[in-house]
């Protein structure tokens, strides 16, 4: 069988219930700097969940092993419901004031209710009580792609999935927070060590439409941080 890596490049591989197993041609720089042809030999050891709704795995390849699990679900909410392990349902809405948001810049947040007790957590901890390192943690990992100095990491905001019973005014006493922030005037001046950064906190709608992953419909909504910058 072919394997479909670029849309030009195809490479033959092999499979049974419990792996799978191919090459991949790659370009590398040796010591020297020089570009020379290698190959990635990749093999992925999977389970298939008894009611192969789910998969897990690990990959092995040149740049070393990397444990993955992959979920099958009929759209994304039910996905974070599953992943998260959360139940909500988002409020829905064909408003035209809500704005479409980036979801890379956005921290997960997960508000609901269970046995009418309002509970939260993040995409990192299962409380938000520990919200602050959670930002952090959130932060550094877009420092990851950009660069930690990066202005696109200003554009860090909340992303609040939260049930339709839970109203904007528990989302924002929810999320009080401030961070300090490490943010350089015209790339060189720090601000002052007490200085802060304003949470921006955005609710995620249901508009029937949020399907594409690569935006997000929402409404900013108040924040209670002690806002300095925007």
């Amino acid at each position: 069988m072919k394997l479909t890596g670029e849309p030009d490049e195809k490479t033959d591989w092999k499979a049974n219930k419990s792996q799978i197993e191919f090459e991949i041609e790659t370009f590398e720089q040796n010591s020297a700097g020089k570009f020379i042809d290698t190959t990635n030999k990749v093999l992925i050891d999977y389970q298939i969940s008894e009611k192969k709704d789910s998969l897990f795995g690990t990959l092995k390849n040149n740049y070393g092993v990397h444990k993955f699990s992959m979920l099958k679900t009929e759209n994304y909410n039910e996905y974070l419901n599953r992943k998260f392990r959360v139940e909500f349902t988002l409020p829905k809405s064909n408003s035209t004031d809500l704005i479409k948001v980036d979801p890379i810049y956005g921290m997960k947040i997960f508000i609901s209710y269970d046995n009418n007790q309002l509970t939260g957590k993040t995409e990192f901890s299962n409380s938000l009580k520990n919200l602050e390192n959670d930002i952090k943690s959130f932060r550094e990992k877009l420092g990851t792609f950009f660069g930690p100095k990066d202005w696109r990491n200003q554009k860090f905001y909340l992303s609040v999935y939260a049930d339709q019973k839970v109203t904007d005014s528990i989302i924002t006493e929810s999320l009080s927070v401030t961070t300090k922030s490490d943010f350089f005037i015209n790339n060189d001046i720090p601000r002052p060590p007490n200085d802060t950064m304003a949470i921006r906190i955005y609710r995620i709608y249901d508009d029937g439409k949020n399907n594409n992953l690569s935006s997000r419909k929402a409404k900013r909504i108040k924040t209670i941080a002690n806002t300095v910058y925007n």
